[in-house]
């Protein structure tokens, strides 16, 4: 009987005796040391003795540095879908049971002594340790998230088990790991998330490699992972390290796995990537750190069992961000800002960014606790999208639609791509397409300024022929927030604490009016809904301008369609549309062509070419523009 990586598992090793079982390891080199000579003799004091020596300096180097104490026992990030009355979570209470014994024995007064005094022993941890490691069988065997808690457990706090407990764990996992190692190319992952995939195909082989480094066979297995995290992290990332909108939802997940796997490497001194895949880890981190939000939310992501900013703060460090970078710096002022005074982190480099092959786009103005910040993707049949309005978060969901055409309910195909994209000094620009039924196409806007507290949002239907056109545009408002409608004009306000968003739909007549069609309404459901409508024309626009200026809250407001003009005939709605919005003495135009034109237009004394001019007018009356589209 031998025991080494590749080679197929003889269940009988569950079986044979301590002894016997070390004595059948074959080792990569010829046997030095406790560790291995113990074992080559079946001496298991002598084995005890190396091993525990081998655990106690992993685990100096795990608690020395900033990041102990998130990294020390990060595999307890993974934890929240376990369910509480199966083996695993009876493994997870041991380990936290663990985690509040001291590491270190310290002299200390009786007193002190019955105030502190742990629930459990080491002792006692190592006998429970034992019961547990014997519930495992051939039949019923270790769980690969088991294999990695314990190899975490080994890491941490292996030197203080008793010897027969650290030998019932140690070989617990050598055979689990060498069983995984035999099985693993032939596991079917395709019912499993991608952060599950990597965890077990890559950051398993991985971790377990590094533990067993000394075993024959291990390097292919450890190498095995290696690739496998590589190829999850290539495969579902942009060059510019983007990751894919597909797996937001479980992004959190997928990163920890990707951190850990980087900080074990540098705790056993291999490197998790190589040059190439290192650069593009780092614009990884940063891309995702740029989507965080003022309350350390990863926008887009729910929120699992540890905090987006811990994570975020370790795998910035372990990716090895500068620490006077503007992503680490914003990081450490969410985490040492208690009253949110406002900080400002001053940075050259713009960090929006969209992909076209994520699904995905990231608009922010600057680092700060009051930054504006919108998030879009348009992986799925509804895009989705996330607006924190100076720290404060204001939409969340998908933003979905219904379209009504002669009475006729109109759908897509959910095939949304990005047919526009423009980013500089103004403001960030977004444009997304797609094709609907019956000739019918639905584009969608969104700008956000860089200087600027406001966002432009706007739908565009567009068909071939006249119709009576009728449409929804349903946005997910956060849960926090409140809303109020005017009662006068179509002009609805939003509040939350210490932020006030007055929402202008610019394409309805400001006054309300029985016998004008449209609304613009907040439901019990948390959605704004605003409906617009129009008879025997080709296109409808349907825009909508959400303002949180602080100094512009308690200001009158009024808007206006405008008059479009083409060599000095009226352009019809369908054809083009303006729309003016003042409030105090700021204005700002909207103008979107819908036809193309043989000519330029006018609006409002503004003559362009341009299919959608958004801009202010300064006080001489001339345009500022923050966008110009071709």
């Amino acid at each position: 009987m031998s025991i080494e990586f590749g080679q197929a598992v003889p269940q009988q090793l569950f079986t044979v005796s301590d002894e016997e079982f070390l004595q059948s390891i074959q080792w990569k080199s010829k046997p030095t040391g406790d560790l291995m000579k113990g074992a080559q003799s079946g001496d298991l004091g002598r084995f005890c003795k190396g091993l525990s020596a081998n655990l106690k300096s992993i685990a100096k180097l795990k608690r020395s540095g900033k990041l102990a104490a998130e990294m020390q026992w990060s595999t307890l990030w993974t934890d929240d879908s376990v369910d509480e009355t199966c083996r695993t979570s009876d493994l997870i209470n041991l380990i936290r049971s663990a985690r509040k014994l001291p590491v270190q024995l310290k002299k200390s007064s009786k007193a002190s002594q019955r105030k502190k005094a742990p629930e459990l022993s080491w002792d006692e941890i190592s006998r429970l340790l034992v019961g547990w490691v014997d519930q495992i069988s051939a039949a019923d065997p270790l769980q690969p998230f088991e294999l990695l808690l314990l190899i975490e457990l080994l890491e941490n706090l292996g030197y203080r088990l008793a010897p027969a407990a650290l030998i019932s764990v140690w070989r617990t996992c050598l055979y689990s790991a060498m069983t995984l190692c035999f099985k693993l190319e032939e596991t079917d992952f395709s019912e499993l998330p991608e952060d599950q995939v990597a965890l077990i195909s890559g950051e398993v082989p991985w971790r377990a490699g590094l533990l067993f480094s000394d075993i024959s066979g291990v390097k292919n297995f450890r190498q095995l992972g290696q690739q496998n995290l590589r190829d999850s992290f290539f495969d579902r990332t942009d060059n510019d390290g983007t990751p894919h909108a597909d797996f937001f939802a479980r992004l959190d997940y997928w990163l920890m796995t990707l951190t850990r796997a980087t900080c074990a490497g540098q705790i056993w001194g291999k490197n998790l990537w190589d040059g190439e895949a290192l650069d593009r880890f780092q614009l990884s981190v940063e891309k995702i750190i740029a989507a965080c939000d003022a309350s350390g939310q990863i926008a887009l992501c729910p929120t699992h069992t540890v905090s987006h900013l811990e994570l975020l703060s370790a795998a910035a460090q372990i990716a090895g961000l500068q620490s006077r970078s503007a992503e680490r710096l914003y990081l450490k002022s969410l985490q040492t800002v208690k009253k949110r005074s406002g900080f400002f982190i001053q940075s050259e480099e713009c960090v929006s960014t969209q992909s076209d092959w994520a699904a995905y786009a990231l608009m922010r103005n600057y680092w700060s606790d009051t930054s504006n910040l919108l998030v879009v993707s348009w992986n799925a049949e509804i895009p989705v999208v996330s607006l924190t309005a100076m720290g404060k978060l204001l939409f969340q969901g998908a933003w979905d639609f219904s379209l009504t055409v002669n009475g006729e309910i109109v759908t897509g195909d959910g095939e949304w791509c990005c047919v526009c994209w423009n980013t500089d000094e103004d403001a960030d620009y977004l444009e997304l397409q797609m094709d609907l039924d019956s000739g019918f196409r639905l584009e969608r806007q969104l700008l956000l300024p860089r200087n600027q507290h406001f966002a432009f949002l706007s739908d565009i239907v567009t068909g071939t022929e006249a119709a009576s056109i009728e449409y929804r545009s349903i946005l997910p408002v956060a849960a926090e927030v409140t809303g109020m409608v005017d009662s006068e004009t179509h002009e609805l306000t939003l509040k939350s604490k210490g932020l006030t968003a007055r929402i202008f739909p610019i394409g309805l007549p400001q006054e309300r009016d029985f016998f004008q069609p449209g609304s613009l309404t907040f439901n019990e459901q948390h959605q704004l809904i605003l409906q617009q409508q129009v008879s025997e024309a080709t296109a409808l626009y349907v825009p909508l301008i959400i303002d949180w200026e602080p100094d512009l809250k308690r200001k009158a407001a009024d808007w206006s369609r405008l008059t479009v003009s083409e060599s000095g005939k009226i352009s019809s709605r369908d054809e083009a549309a303006g729309h003016r919005l003042r409030i105090g003495a700021h204005q700002l135009l909207v103008y979107r062509s819908l036809k193309k034109a043989e000519h330029a237009r006018a609006v409002l004394g503004h003559h362009t070419s341009y299919e959608s001019v958004i801009g202010r007018f300064d006080t001489n009356g001339e345009l500022n523009p923050l966008l110009f589209v071709e």
